[in-house]
């Protein structure tokens, strides 16, 4: 079974752009946090669905300009463990 992922309500979230970072209130942990690119890119892509890390790759590649010959894939499963870690995204049943 492959593993999903689900990003935290946007209604808990409130973004705001500085520079090249993106400064993410998190309102149930009170906690604002530091994010570059694509980590804010991966959470819009969520949109409260529950996605594979191949199906958020799939779509950054369809929606940005995403470099052809870099791997994804790892790299959303890199990103995603990191939200997880601080608790903007979460590992679901597949």
């Amino acid at each position: 079974m492959t593993q999903k992922y689900r990003a935290a309500a946007q209604d808990d979230l409130i973004w705001h752009e500085l520079d090249s970072m993106t400064l993410l209130y998190h309102r149930t942990s009170g906690i604002t946090h530091m994010l570059a690119d694509p980590a804010p890119a991966i959470l819009e892509v969520m949109e409260g669905l529950s996605l594979t890390a191949a199906e958020i790759a799939a779509q950054l590649i369809a929606r940005f300009d995403v470099e052809s010959d870099i791997d994804a894939e790892n790299i959303v499963i890199a990103r995603l463990e990191e939200l997880s870690g601080l608790g903007l995204v979460a590992r679901v049943a597949g």
